[in-house]
C-alpha cells in the first residue's frame, strides 16, 4: 500500500498537480533565492525552540509531530538529517558549516490539535526563511499524524528539494591576510619579531576540538591569530583568513580576544596568556585550550623574554640594591620594585647601578623618594661553588598572568656545575622554572644565595640554569665600599621556615 501511495505521489508531482509552492512566508536576505540555497544544502539539523522543547518533555505525547517533520525531511532528499541534540551530523562529513541548514520547529497545541505550524530555516550566514502551515493537523489515535504532516509539507514547500550542487553552497564571510605559512615565516626571518609573535599549534584536541595551526602576528593596535590549517570544515577556511585578533590588557602577555567560531562569528569572550613557548586559550566555557609555539625554532631560552614585562630580583643590601638578570632589563625604559616588605599594591623606581651583560646579571638601584629600607637582609652570598647534588630551592614569580603575584618556590638538586652547552659559569638545577623566574635567587640548603636564575632548556624536562654567585660577588665589588650582608639566619631551618623569611627580600622587577 505504501508503494502505491509513493507512486501515486510522483504522478501527481510529475503532473504538477501539488503546488511547488517554494516562497517562504518571510526571510531576511532578499537577493537569496531559497530554491539557489537549498540545492547547496546537504544536511538538515532540527532543532526547537526552548518553549517547544519544554513542551515536550511535559507533553510527551506531542513529540510525534517532530518525528513526522524528521521523517518528512528526509523525504525531501536531505543526506542526512538529525533531531534535537541527537544524531548529529558525523564531523568527517561536515566539510563546510554551509552544507548544513538549520531547522526551527515551533507549534501550538490546543483543542486536540497542532496549530501555527511554522518552519524556519537559517543559513550559515544567518539568512532566515520561514514557512508557514497553511492549516492544522489534528491528534488523535484516529489521525495519522505523519500523513498529514506530509502532505501538508508538500503544501508549505514542495515534494521535493533541488539536487545537491556544490557551485551553490553559500560561503562564510571572511577577512583575509592573503598570507601563506610560507610567507608569514619569511616575514618572521626578515624583521626583529617580539617574543610572542610565531606559529602556534593546537596540542589540547581533546573530543571534537580541531588542530588548530594559527600564526601570532603584531600590528598597530595587538595582534592578529591568523589561520594556517586545521579545521574540521576545512572548506569553510582559507590559509591567510583572520582567526582573531588579540586586544591587550593592563597585564603583561595577558589579552582579551575577539575569537572567530568555525562558522566565523565572533566570540568576544575569550582570554589569551602566553608563557615561553605556549599560548593558553581559555574559552567563556572554562575550556582550556594550549597552543606549542612551533616557529621560529629555539633549544634554549631566558625565562623571561627581554621587553615583555616581568621578571624576578632579590635584595643584597638593606640600602635598596636589588639583583636581577641583565636580559630582564634590556632595552628598558622604566624600571619598577614591586613586593618590599610584602606590599604588593606599591612600586617603587630603581636604576641600573650596575651591570653585567655577559654573565646576564645587573644590580639595580631604588631611587624612589619614598623607600626607606629594606629591613636586614637574612641570607648570604656563597663566596665558593657548590658540588653536584646539593639540595636547592628557587623562590620567584613566574607565569604572573595565571599564577598570581604570590611568590612561588620550586627545588631540586644541582644536576651540575656547568650550564648550557658546557657553560662553567652556570650551574644546571633540576628545578623547574618557568617565565618570569629569570632574576630570582638559588638558594642551598643552608640558606645562603649561591646563584641567581637565568635560563631553562627548551627542549628538556627539568633542565635549567643559573648564574653562580662567585660572579654576582665579582659584580658586587663594583658598588660603593661598605656593602655587607649578614651571616645566614636561614641555617638549621626547614625548608618551609626558610621559605617564609625569604620570601619577604624577594620582588617583582617590572620593566616598561
Amino acid at each position: 500500500m505504501k508503494q502505491v501511495y509513493a507512486i501515486l505521489l510522483a504522478i501527481l508531482f510529475s503532473l504538477n498537480i501539488f503546488s511547488q509552492n517554494r516562497t517562504p512566508t518571510s526571510q531576511t536576505n532578499q537577493s537569496l533565492n531559497f530554491d539557489n540555497f537549498l540545492s547547496g544544502v546537504k544536511f538538515a539539523e532540527i532543532l526547537l525552540a526552548p518553549e517547544q522543547e519544554t513542551y515536550i518533555k511535559t507533553y510527551p505525547v506531542t513529540g510525534e509531530l517532530l518525528y513526522a517533520i524528521k521523517d518528512r525531511m528526509k523525504k525531501m532528499g536531505f543526506e542526512h538529517v538529525s533531531l534535537w541534540t541527537a544524531e548529529k551530523i558525523p564531523q568527517s562529513e561536515l566539510k563546510s558549516i554551509c552544507d548544513n541548514v538549520s531547522v526551527i520547529l515551533h507549534w501550538n497545541f490546543a483543542d486536540g490539535a497542532y496549530r501555527n505550524i511554522t518552519w524556519t530555516f537559517i543559513s550559515c550566514n544567518n539568512d532566515i526563511f520561514v514557512f508557514q502551515a497553511p492549516e492544522n493537523i489534528g491528534s488523535g489515535s484516529y489521525t495519522d499524524v505523519d500523513k498529514k504532516m506530509y502532505n501538508l509539507s508538500i503544501k508549505m514547500y514542495g515534494y521535493q528539494k533541488p539536487n545537491y550542487d556544490e557551485s551553490r553552497r553559500l560561503k562564510l564571510n571572511s577577512e583575509s591576510t592573503n598570507l601563506t605559512e610560507s610567507k608569514i615565516k619569511d616575514y618572521f626571518n626578515s624583521k626583529n619579531i617580539e617574543m610572542l609573535e610565531g606559529i602556534y599549534e593546537n596540542i589540547t584536541t581533546v573530543g571534537n576540538q580541531p588542530k588548530y595551526k594559527v600564526a601570532v602576528k603584531k600590528t598597530l593596535t595587538g595582534y592578529d591569530l591568523i589561520y594556517l590549517g586545521g579545521a574540521f570544515n576545512y572548506l569553510d577556511w582559507k590559509e591567510g583568513d583572520i582567526k582573531g585578533k588579540l586586544i591587550p590588557t593592563a597585564t603583561s602577555n595577558l589579552f582579551k580576544a575577539d575569537w572567530l567560531m568555525a562558522d566565523k562569528t565572533k566570540n568576544s569572550n575569550f582570554i589569551v596568556s602566553f608563557e615561553q613557548g605556549l599560548m593558553n586559550v581559555l574559552s567563556e566555557e572554562q575550556d582550556k585550550n594550549i597552543y606549542i609555539k612551533l616557529y621560529p625554532t629555539s633549544s634554549f631560552s631566558n625565562t623571561t623574554p627581554s621587553g615583555v614585562g616581568s621578571g624576578s630580583g632579590f635584595a643584597i643590601s638593606s640600602d635598596g640594591y636589588v639583583v636581577t638578570n641583565f636580559h630582564v632589563i634590556d632595552g628598558a625604559k622604566s624600571i619598577k620594585i614591586r613586593g618590599v616588605n610584602g606590599n604588593f599594591e606599591k612600586v617603587f623606581k630603581a636604576d641600573v647601578a650596575v651591570s653585567d651583560k655577559n654573565n646576564d646579571l645587573a644590580i639595580l638601584k631604588i631611587s624612589d623618594f619614598n623607600f626607606n629600607s629594606l629591613g636586614n637582609l637574612p641570607f648570604n652570598i656563597a663566596k665558593v661553588s657548590s658540588d653536584v647534588g646539593t639540595s636547592i630551592f628557587v623562590l620567584g614569580y613566574p607565569l604572573r598572568a595565571t599564577m598570581g603575584d604570590e611568590v612561588k618556590l620550586t627545588n631540586g638538586i644541582i644536576s651540575s656545575k656547568s650550564g648550557f652547552q658546557g657553560d662553567i659559569t652556570s650551574y644546571q638545577i633540576s628545578a623547574p622554572v618557568q617565565p618570569g623566574n629569570s632574576g630570582g635567587p638559588l638558594f642551598d640548603q643552608s640558606g645562603n644565595i649561591i646563584g641567581v636564575v637565568n635560563a631553562k632548556h627548551g627542549g628538556a624536562e627539568n633542565a635549567s640554569y643559573a648564574v653562580k654567585s662567585t660572579y654576582l660577588n665579582n659584580l658586587i665589588e663594583q658598588l660603593p665600599r661598605g656593602l655587607i650582608l649578614n651571616l645566614s639566619l636561614l641555617k638549621d631551618k626547614t625548608l618551609a621556615e626558610q621559605a617564609k623569611i625569604a620570601k619577604s627580600f624577594v620582588y617583582i622587577v617590572e620593566v616598561e
